[in-house]
């Protein structure tokens, strides 16, 4: 993992309260838990997009015991 300093300009109080809901213990904890939540919703903002398109599939064969 290639790690990267950087500096911001956040919100103190908001940052000590997302702290306290996330559980995480450290500001860079914090903002990495942030980064993945918000690609995982992108993710599944985009799964979302392609319900009912796509191809025809036939429901698949079961097997009777």
């Amino acid at each position: 993992m290639i790690c990267m300093r950087t500096t911001l300009d956040l919100d103190e109080a908001l940052l000590l309260q997302a702290m306290r809901e996330t559980g995480a213990r450290s500001k860079t904890e914090l903002l990495e838990l942030g980064l993945k939540a918000l690609l995982e919703r992108e993710a599944r903002k985009r799964l979302k997009a392609l319900h009912g398109v796509g191809p025809r599939l036939r429901p698949a064969r079961r097997r009777r015991p």
